[in-house]
């Protein structure tokens, strides 16, 4: 028997309880989704970092003396140059304002011509604006493997 303060209990069908999981959880994943494109925009995830090996060409291809311009894969430039008595591969952009760089055999240097930045056979600046602001080319490793020229950039992956 029932009394006045006792409320009839409800019972839910099997369709509203379905329809009622299915609301819930489709309101709980779209705002999750969105909570996690939130947070990847404000943290974004780090690449990873990987070692590429590039051919160049074959060492007897490039004389002593000789320079040669290679596009990196990210779209910068190389200066490969047999110096006599090594290869080096120098970023050919001035750190003081971009210009282009190039090697003068005669004077054993890099020279940028734009504000007269003189840079050694290993790319760092002894004269000019880039000297006194002590920024020096960027150097990439080389690695001969039989008579090929391999250069060696690290790319960053992303995830």
């Amino acid at each position: 028997m029932e009394t006045a303060n006792q409320e009839p209990t409800k019972k839910q069908s099997r369709r509203q309880v379905l329809i009622n999981l299915f609301m819930w959880g489709g309101l709980v994943l779209s705002y999750g989704t969105g909570l996690l494109f939130a947070l990847r925009y404000v943290y974004p995830l780090r690449g990873q970092r990987r070692l590429r090996t590039i051919f160049l060409a074959p060492a007897s291809d490039l004389l002593a003396g000789e320079s040669k311009t290679y596009t990196l894969p990210d779209g910068n430039q190389a200066l490969v140059t047999n110096t006599g008595r090594e290869v080096v591969a120098l970023s050919n952009t001035c750190p003081h304002l971009g210009c282009k760089v190039h090697w003068e055999i005669r004077n054993q240097r890099f020279f940028c011509p734009c504000h007269q930045g003189v840079f050694d056979s290993d790319g760092v600046a002894t004269a000019g604006p880039p000297a006194a602001e002590g920024k020096n080319l960027k150097k990439f490793p080389i690695r001969r493997i039989g008579n090929n020229l391999f250069l060696e950039v690290v790319e960053i992956v992303s995830l």
